[in-house]
């Protein structure tokens, strides 16, 4: 997701909106100078790199705006730069209320839900969104869930619908180093580690073993797969 995204939807969509309205006249102009004003401020604090100035012209768009669930995506967008979890979560679980399809408040909910270890609520939204977008990326995010949350029957489940899709040899997935960089491997790789993980929480240690070789043969150096199959059985 691109910041410019979020300020089309506010200065495109959001005064499209508000022309369509029916107010009176003096109500109209007064309701369309504000929007316009709130809209031109946040696209220059949002150029202007000042983060707080474009957070309260959004609020101030809240109350004029009749496109609330875009003004809200924006809003969710921003506390997300900032690494502000709780508000992302507050704000993404409101648009929802407003736009139960709403694609980005689902995945900027989950995103915020999981860091905040509300692991069964950011399943849940992951859930919502994968039968909107059909993402195998999305996927990837309930399978490993389902894992974390030992549900490895369900997990299982995933990784076979992943392991059959042909689009997971080209998607790429980051994974941090031990040296805090990032490595870039197949989605291919990364769901064979997770299979074998799932294997290791089942005590399949042989299973999980052969699933991490797999991982390295698909990529060769992945760090996580090395880690994990040495740790295997210990």
């Amino acid at each position: 997701m691109k910041k410019i995204l979020f300020i089309l939807v506010v200065w495109g969509g959001i005064l499209q909106s508000n022309n369509t309205t029916a107010q009176s006249v003096d109500s109209l102009n007064f309701i369309d100078v504000d929007v316009q004003k709130n809209a031109a401020i946040y696209q220059l604090a949002m150029q202007f790199n000042d983060p707080s100035v474009a957070r309260m012209a959004l609020y101030n768009l809240l109350f004029f705006s009749n496109n609330q669930s875009a003004v809200l995506d924006s809003l969710a967008y921003m506390y997300y730069e900032m690494n502000q979890m709780p508000s992302v979560a507050l704000v993404t679980r409101e648009n929802l209320k407003i736009n139960p399809d709403n694609q980005v408040a689902l995945e900027l909910g989950a995103i915020a839900f999981n860091q905040l270890g509300a692991k069964d609520q950011a399943l849940e939204n992951y859930e919502k969104l994968f039968l909107k977008n059909n993402d195998s990326r999305t996927l990837y995010q309930i399978a490993f869930m389902q894992y974390e949350l030992k549900r490895y029957t369900e997990s299982s489940t995933s990784v076979d619908i992943l392991l059959k899709r042909t689009d997971i040899d080209e998607l790429k997935m980051r994974f941090s180093k031990l040296d805090k960089s990032q490595q870039e491997v197949s989605m291919r790789a990364a769901v064979l580690n997770l299979q074998g993980l799932i294997a290791q929480g089942k005590n399949d240690i042989p299973k999980a073993k052969e699933l991490f070789l797999e991982a390295l043969k698909v990529a060769p150096g992945f760090e996580l797969a090395q880690v994990n199959l040495s740790k295997a059985g210990k």
